[in-house]
């Protein structure tokens, strides 16, 4: 039997993401002139070629050309099941027209809520495979997946089974978010504890027997679900077995990413509008910042997360493209990590670990997603790209070569190789 089913030669660098290969010196855990063995859809041997045994027999050896290998990115928060579009109302954004009127015209997420409410399940898995593949093509091999575009029981169940028939079918994980409380639908527009409760009394218990749902999320802002509202309906989903991960302090510091200390979320999302206590708090936790420069982006406001003040207190930082229908309308990570290195300042290797070991570690997934290490899954993102660092300095261009998903194939780009031999 031969040792490896699949042998990845000549490979000019292979970034590891691995902190026990990691120092301040080497801090994505570069690996020059490598290798690597993967064994039933699993990595069995990551380093020098130096290093692996001269009599090391392979069911099949392919030479990656001096190409780069990245673990497969990790998008940790997306909104990509969902119906219609909103064109039209960018347009009037673009022009002057305040979001807040448009939505209280009945456009905003409630118009997407009308939408994906008359869309019939197949209908919505086959727009939302379309997604995923173009996220595939840009090297994204795992992402989280939220619903939210339904507010009534049954919609909200019928996004999560799309979800759970991505996850079954598309080549990528997908990892799904039930995310009720994303807005109050108008028809509870004048009675939202009414719709909390309902989210609590009847939508959780039907969630948790469905049994898709891994996250609960919450849209906690100004205007949409209060502290007191998104504690109740995060300490109700824990008790169903969801563990908590929300929307906060995206607009103005409501007190999101404290409460995220306080319950034990995995994560607090967006942070744009987070104050100096709240970071300290969370230096004093396992909170991870999940970062969305993707949306700051595109809603034009010139408003960042604050990255650097994370990192300088010892913050994991994630970072996610937050693709949906309204305010950020994009599924290319690539182009969410250059963003993050221009606009936040992180440095490519901080922004690299974002949408890699840090962003695995936000889906409760850093055991076995996020590094290209021996044991892990084998999800390796091959990049015709001369070092590392050209990934982020020529944005706007795919540089992805192959994509593998658990040792195998999932994608090749159709194009010539730039510089590969």
């Amino acid at each position: 039997m031969a040792d490896y089913d699949i042998l990845v030669t000549d490979l000019s660098v292979i970034v590891t993401a691995d902190p026990e290969r990691s120092s301040s010196e080497n801090p994505l855990g570069r690996v020059e002139s490598g290798v690597i063995g993967v064994k039933d859809g699993r990595l069995a041997y990551v380093g020098p070629a130096s290093g692996l045994p001269r009599d090391a027999q392979a069911a099949e050896t392919f030479s990656a050309r001096n190409a780069v290998a990245f673990p497969g990115l990790i998008d940790g928060h997306t909104h990509p099941v969902f119906g219609g579009s909103r064109e039209d109302e960018y347009a009037r954004r673009l022009s002057g027209v305040p979001y807040m009127r448009i939505a209280a015209e009945g456009g905003g997420i409630n118009r997407t809520v009308r939408d994906t409410r008359l869309a019939t399940e197949d209908e919505l898995f086959g727009r939302s495979r379309r997604w995923l593949d173009e996220m595939l093509r840009q090297g994204v091999t795992t992402l989280e997946a939220k619903s939210g575009y339904g507010l009534d029981m049954q919609t909200e169940l019928k996004m999560l089974s799309v979800i759970g028939r991505l996850d079954r079918e598309h080549a990528m994980d997908v990892v799904p978010t039930f995310l009720g409380a994303h807005e109050f639908p108008p028809e509870y527009r004048e009675r939202r504890e009414a719709y909390v409760n309902l989210v609590i009394g009847e939508m959780l218990p039907a969630v948790e027997a469905q049994g898709i749902a891994r996250f609960c999320d919450v849209f906690c802002e100004q205007g949409v679900f209060t502290i007191g509202q998104t504690s109740r309906i995060l300490n109700a989903a824990m008790d169903r077995g969801l563990t908590p991960r929300f929307h906060a302090d995206e607009f103005v510091e409501s007190g999101g990413a404290l409460l995220a200390c306080e319950i034990g979320a995995v994560a607090a999302d967006h942070l744009t509008a987070v104050g100096k206590n709240a970071i300290a708090a969370m230096e004093q936790s396992d909170v991870i910042a999940c970062l969305l420069p993707s949306t700051s982006y595109y809603l034009g406001h010139g408003h960042y997360a604050p990255a650097r003040a994370f990192l300088e207190k010892g913050v994991r930082v994630a970072l996610a493209s937050d693709f949906n229908p309204g305010s950020s309308v994009g599924c290319n990570l690539p182009l969410t990590v250059n963003t993050a290195c221009t606009q936040m300042k992180m440095t490519f290797a901080e922004a690299l670990l974002a949408v890699t070991r840090h962003a695995a570690e936000s889906l409760l997934l850093g055991d076995r997603l996020g590094q290209l290490r021996q044991g892990y899954q084998a999800d390796i993102l091959l990049l015709d790209i001369p070092r590392p660092e050209y990934f982020v300095y020529h944005f706007g261009r795919n540089h992805t070569w192959k994509v593998l998903k658990k040792g195998r194939i999932a994608y090749e780009s159709p194009f010539e190789p730039v510089f590969l031999s």
